[in-house]
């Protein structure tokens, strides 16, 4: 079974996000979480998790302090482990509450703006997985380069037209959600979206049908943006993209 993506425009903001959880990988973060948190709960999450990955500034005092909210959980990485790990241990939290039916996950810079969420949750059901896209227009132009190399691999080997594939705005069905917190490893870094390219190709194949992603258009700067991402990790990304478009192929056939 294979994995379809459709281009798709926001829908309108009238779905009842209470039953949203929100999770919010954070390291080194204590200019933006709270206000990341603020804004998710702003627009109606019922949850909010943040997870603290041994950040060595005031990330994990500040993500406590939010914490005396009854919505937001706080979970802390006692040694760094990546950004994998600290999605996987999100997702675990989030769907460990039985309301929440739709779990986004977001980078808690605030340049994920949590403001678009009900927009982009209006497609969840649909389709198993929708993504917010980064436009090219902005990026500079090294993280343009790596964006391409990217996504080319899926195209040209595995015929998956995705554009984003590197995008950490996404929003998850319960269903998916669960899956990737069983089966996403603890280790993988900043290979995370690609990893997870290849469980959701192993998912349509267990659910018999496609896993559809909508991938929607979302406002994003690179002002003031500090990319921890340097020469050894893009290579090592154009590499994992490669190796997972491949791994697709194969399972297709």
């Amino acid at each position: 079974m294979a994995i379809v993506v459709q281009r798709v425009q926001p829908g309108e903001p009238d779905r009842d996000v209470t039953r949203l959880a929100v999770v919010f990988p954070a390291y080194n973060e204590e200019e933006h979480v709270a206000e990341a948190v603020a804004a998710a709960l702003g627009v109606g999450a019922g949850h909010v998790v943040c997870v603290n990955d041994c950040s060595t500034d005031n990330t994990g005092s500040i993500v406590d302090g939010l914490a005396a909210d009854g919505r937001v959980e706080a979970i802390h990485h006692q040694v760094n482990q990546g950004k994998q790990a600290a999605v996987k241990h999100g997702l675990a939290a989030a769907v460990a509450h039985a309301d929440a039916d739709v779990i986004a996950v977001l980078d808690a810079d605030m340049q994920d703006d949590p403001a678009l969420l009900p927009a982009l949750c209006h497609h969840v059901g649909p389709y198993d997985l929708v993504i917010g896209c980064r436009g090219r227009g902005d990026m500079p132009r090294i993280r343009r380069l790596a964006n391409v190399l990217a996504n080319a691999p899926y195209r040209l080997i595995a015929g998956i037209g995705i554009t984003d594939v590197q995008s950490g705005y996404r929003i998850y069905a319960r269903q998916v959600a669960e899956y990737l917190a069983r089966h996403l490893a603890a280790k993988g870094g900043y290979t995370l979206e690609h990893t997870s390219m290849l469980l959701f190709g192993k998912l349509a194949r267990t659910w018999g049908r496609e896993f559809k992603i909508a991938e929607i258009n979302v406002p994003y700067t690179y002002e003031g943006a500090q990319s921890s991402i340097g020469v050894k990790d893009n290579l090592q990304l154009t590499w994992a993209s490669i190796y997972h478009a491949w791994a697709l192929a194969r399972l297709r056939r």
